[in-house]
């Protein structure tokens, strides 16, 4: 019957639910691929830009009144991000476009670049960062291949905010995992029936986080203006180093408070 389901959806052109039946590796690739084609070497798809609402629902030494905090993350490859949400308790918007790069407000971002012993609170400068571009170094052809890349153990439905999504446990396939050094981390992933991501767990010993995707769009190009301060920022926007956007951006993926 579940079967029977899908092939009609098929037929009607309809996108197909997730099946029981579906192969756990198929559903991951599904997945993934339309989120990192925008950035294989060679695209060919015609997406290139990405936007994602996220929610922090929990993770390791998150205060609890930063859980729930919202952040929206645009990306548009080759040279083009903007991230905004809480850090430092703070609302920041860091933003690059291509060369430039800026964040709001001025006065905050300053002053945590300027503290006696900043290091405590960004991290201290990489020596040696330049800006690079947005780029996987793997063809979009192969992309379909990824999936094979993790073992993947299916854990069947599960509901999220109402949706009835597939759950599948992720880790890197254990030579794999020992040549990148990233022994120890591993992954949850829910599936929405569009194959769209709707939460991800990441965790290592002692260490885990869990994020709730709201949206998820694809778009070939996104308007320039989007890249650039809005009128109400402009007067508190302020220039960045690469250095410093580096600093900012790290400071960004540990999560500090």
């Amino acid at each position: 019957m579940i079967a029977l389901r899908c092939l009609l959806s098929a037929s009607l052109l309809l996108p197909a639910p997730l099946c029981a039946e579906e192969n756990p590796y198929d559903v991951l690739g599904k997945c993934l691929v339309p989120l990192l084609a925008a950035m294989a070497k060679d695209r060919q798809s015609q997406n290139r830009a990405i936007t994602l609402h996220v929610r922090l629902e929990q993770g390791t030494d998150i205060p609890a009144d930063f859980r729930g905090s919202r952040a929206e993350i645009t990306l548009q490859s080759p040279d083009r991000l903007k991230l905004s949400g809480p850090l430092f308790g703070k609302d920041f918007t860091l933003a690059r476009d291509r060369d430039r790069v800026w964040i709001h407000p001025a006065g905050p971002a300053r002053a945590l670049l300027d503290a006696t012993d900043s290091s405590a609170v960004l991290p201290p400068p990489e020596k040696k960062f330049k800006l690079g571009d947005f780029e996987l170094p793997i063809a979009e052809k192969q992309l379909a291949l990824l999936s094979m890349l993790f073992e993947v153990k299916d854990l069947g439905f599960d509901e999220v905010d109402g949706v009835e999504c597939r759950a599948l446990d992720l880790r890197l396939m254990p030579a794999l995992e020992g040549s990148l050094k990233s022994k120890g981390w591993a992954a949850r992933l829910w599936v929405k029936p569009d194959y769209k991501p709707a939460r991800i767990t990441l965790a290592r010993k002692r260490w885990h986080i869990v994020l709730r995707i709201d949206q998820m769009q694809l778009s070939s190009k996104l308007p320039s203006a989007t890249w650039q301060p809005t009128p109400e920022q402009a007067p508190e926007a302020l220039e960045l180093t690469a250095k410093d956007y580096s600093r900012f951006l790290r400071a960004i993926g540990g999560l500090r408070e």
